[in-house]
């Protein structure tokens, strides 16, 4: 073989070597991209999973919590476009399936727990509502909900957003006067009072609460009706002492 043939061979095998390594590269940065894409979308589903059981806690109706869900399931379905051999995300998605008809079902009897005991807390079950309130606008923008269902929505998401608020104070207003201390007890009733009628929320139920509470500051009554605050289990003892 001349040193011509040898020459042309050696370089035709590097271009090769070096095509075939082009190749291999690519296809690796394929595979890491995709492998980050479904990394970033099971973070987001995990998120959003977390934030189904927390608004279902916070909001009286459940199809917020609903909707929220069906985003979960546009996840896993892209995940597993994206990733055809993820078969283990078969079970996540029939979870999510089973879910979102658990949250069909509003006969189903659920109770609400808005009351946090700190501000911690409250400043966290509100981040959730904000979140919520984010997922209802990008469903509107994407056209699976009306302008109208997404101000119904809003509207429910900002009421649970002073609730959280307004029950927490009013609870911790029931502690205070459940170790005989009225003056601490006043003081949060009034917070929850003051922050019910510095809201400009329309629902009908914040102007009997304002009055309920006025009623417990002037020893009329021991707590809310249970309809305004179904978070019970705290309310002041009968035997508890109302007066300073």
């Amino acid at each position: 073989m001349s040193a011509f043939a040898s020459l042309v061979i050696f370089c035709a095998l590097a271009v090769l070597s070096l095509v075939t390594v082009s190749v291999i590269n690519e296809r690796e940065k394929r595979q890491k991209a995709l492998m980050q894409k479904i990394k970033r979308l099971k973070h987001r589903a995990r998120e959003l999973e977390e934030l189904v059981v927390e608004v279902d806690l916070l909001v009286e109706s459940r199809a917020i919590a609903r909707l929220i869900n069906e985003e979960i399931l546009e996840l896993i379905l892209a995940m597993k476009a994206a990733d055809e051999s993820a078969t283990y995300l078969d079970a996540s998605y029939q979870a999510a399936i089973a879910r979102s008809e658990n949250l069909a079902d509003e006969g189903q009897v659920v109770t609400i727990d808005r009351l946090k005991g700190s501000d911690a807390q409250i400043a966290r079950s509100q981040r959730s509502l904000e979140e919520a309130a984010g997922v209802i606008r990008k469903q509107q923008r994407s056209g699976k909900i009306s302008l109208e269902e997404m101000n119904i929505f809003l509207s429910e998401l900002s009421w649970a957003h002073l609730m959280v608020d307004v029950i927490s104070h009013v609870a911790q207003g029931h502690r205070a006067i459940n170790r005989n201390d009225v003056l601490s007890g006043h003081a949060f009733y009034k917070k929850a009072q003051q922050l019910l009628m510095q809201s400009a929320h329309s629902d009908k139920r914040r102007h009997r609460m304002i009055k309920e509470l006025a009623e417990i500051l002037s020893n009329r009554r021991r707590a809310l009706s249970e309809d305004l605050m179904p978070e019970t289990r705290i309310n002041p003892e009968e035997s508890a002492p109302q007066s300073s």
